[in-house]
């Protein structure tokens, strides 16, 4: 599938503080019931949302039936705290399954585990004064749990069922495994996500990376490759409805990070927050159906394939595969018109644009690398595809970063991998002929890039980036630290190269890493690469 729309929908929406707006503003249950009473989207069109999926390409839907707060978006037959109970008075997830099912798309549900409405269910937020715990039966909790997640699956028939809030409690207290037995039993197809069981490697159908997205993809604890899903916001903050947001994820942005995403093995599964009206907001739908116009042309390169050959390409761009073809999403486009692939053994029967297929595109070999000459400019802004026809399955001699032969080495951005973790900012953009890492707004992310010297010596380290605004930086060489601070470019907007110090290194591979040790301004820099020159004797 790999491309899948998360709908985070509930009461919530009316504040416009995102979903967990209860615990931020601190809400008295009593006074968040008025938002339950008078939960009333009258402009909700099921068929619509249906509609807009199919426009943006996405292959199945994720909604959630109950967040955190602990309100039911169906008509439950184990609470009054749902949207029967509400002014609108009607189920949500029945039509909306029926009008999914009309445009066959695959529906699943959002299930929180955490509550913060039902009396049994323990701890309690620190701030929650007026809800007692006398009487309280955690074991009660998952009875009432249980019979809901039962209810789900009897009544909708889901695809998936999305686990999450599970942190609080062990897999034994909140029953993961006797949960987990029960929703196979009932429905053997059924795909269970990893926050049933607190997220431990290999359990559940799938992993979950949350907002950010794995350097390398993510694999078994016996390392073979794991199925995942990167379910991303396209706004920076929060999940549901916010009214205050105003800076979004751009469409051109989104579809790199799901070729990215794509290219690694996984999905994405990006997120809307609808208004409390029932309507998806005109800067989600916008983007959304961008994201489904360049999959009308680029769509193959994406739906049902599998993970890229090689571990990096010598160019901003990545690739994923379907049988005996490559498919090479070109985000950067080369000055010199042509694109590298790297170690490519296989012979090439024939290469094209998947928006051009009649004109062939001039394939040679240079020593171990195939070579594609591109035509003169870009057919798509955001990532062009270039199909590779293989003589047979691709066969690719791994590809390292090693010294030129004047002995420098040179470490762009396009060939770091970007570590990260919940909350991930930077991002590779691409600035006319210049791939840079950008947006970097956080000290938790920072490239890393593994190359290797073929004899001992001694280097200055050199970055080159433009401008983004006072920082402090350190370079990190094998556990040696340089320490910097950001220089403005003279250019402003383009990078300039700044000397950081020097290393001493042995023959043998290496990691570098650049990290943010103190952020002042809006985003550290834009680092176009690091560069590392052989010093003078």
């Amino acid at each position: 599938a790999k491309f899948g729309l998360f709908i985070h929908w509930g009461v919530y929406s009316m504040i416009g503080r995102e979903e967990w707006a209860r615990q931020i503003l601190q809400i008295p249950l009593r006074e968040y019931q008025y938002y339950a009473d008078n939960f009333n989207p009258v402009d909700f069109n099921p068929d619509e949302w249906a509609a807009l999926a199919k426009d943006a390409g996405v292959k199945y839907v994720i909604i959630t039936s109950k967040h955190h707060d602990g309100f039911s978006m169906f008509d439950s037959a184990y609470t009054d705290y749902d949207v029967m109970h509400a002014k609108y008075g009607k189920d949500i997830l029945g039509p909306l399954a029926a009008s999914m099912k009309k445009a066959g798309i695959p529906l699943g549900f959002y299930y929180s585990i955490m509550d913060w409405h039902h009396p049994d269910y323990l701890p309690r937020r620190s701030w929650e004064k007026d809800r007692t715990t006398k009487g309280a039966d955690f074991g009660r909790y998952m009875d009432f749990a249980t019979s809901q997640i039962r209810e789900l699956v009897t009544k909708y028939d889901p695809a998936v069922l999305w686990f999450d809030g599970e942190w609080e409690h062990s897999n034994a207290e909140q029953r993961a495994f006797v949960i987990g037995k029960m929703l196979l039993e009932m429905k053997p197809a059924l795909l269970i996500n990893d926050r049933l069981y607190k997220r431990e490697p290999g359990y559940g159908d799938f992993g979950t990376p949350e907002n950010y997205v794995p350097a390398t993809g993510i694999r078994n604890p016996d390392g073979t490759p794991r199925l995942w899903e990167a379910c991303y916001t396209m706004n920076w903050n929060g999940w549901g409805y916010n009214r205050y947001e105003t800076e979004f994820h751009s469409a051109s942005q989104l579809i790199r990070q799901l070729i990215e995403i794509v290219s690694k093995g996984g999905n994405l599964l990006l997120n809307v927050g609808p208004q409390p009206d029932g309507r998806i907001q005109a800067d989600f739908a916008a983007r959304l159906r961008r994201i489904g116009e360049w999959l009308k042309t680029n769509g193959e390169a994406v739906y049902g394939t599998t993970a890229s050959v090689f571990d990096r390409l010598p160019f901003f761009g990545r690739c994923t595969v379907k049988g005996t073809t490559l498919y090479v999403h070109v985000m950067g486009w080369p000055a010199d018109g042509t694109i590298v692939l790297p170690g490519l053994k296989t012979e090439v029967k024939r290469a094209y644009l998947i928006a051009d297929r009649a004109k062939a595109l001039a394939v040679r070999r240079a020593a171990k690398d195939v070579v594609v000459t591109l035509p003169a400019r870009a057919v798509d802004p955001d990532a062009t595809v270039v199909a590779v026809e293989l003589a047979g399955p691709p066969v690719v001699e791994p590809w390292k970063i090693a010294a030129g032969k004047d002995g420098r080495i040179e470490l762009p951005a396009y060939l770091a991998d970007i570590q990260s973790e919940m909350g991930q900012r930077a991002y590779l953009d691409y600035f006319y002929r210049t791939t840079m890492l950008t947006n970097w707004q956080s000290v938790a992310d920072y490239p890393e890039w593994v190359f290797t010297t073929d004899r001992a010596g001694t280097y200055e380290v050199r970055a080159s980036y433009a401008w983004g605004g006072k920082a402090g930086y350190e370079v990190e060489v094998d556990g040696d630290k340089l320490a910097a601070q950001t220089e403005s470019s003279p250019s402003g907007y383009f990078p300039a190269t700044f000397s950081v110090g020097k290393i001493t290194l042995k023959a043998g591979e290496h990691k570098l890493r650049v990290r943010i040790t103190a952020l002042t301004n809006n985003h550290a820099m834009n680092l176009e690469k690091v560069i590392l020159v052989p010093a003078e004797k």
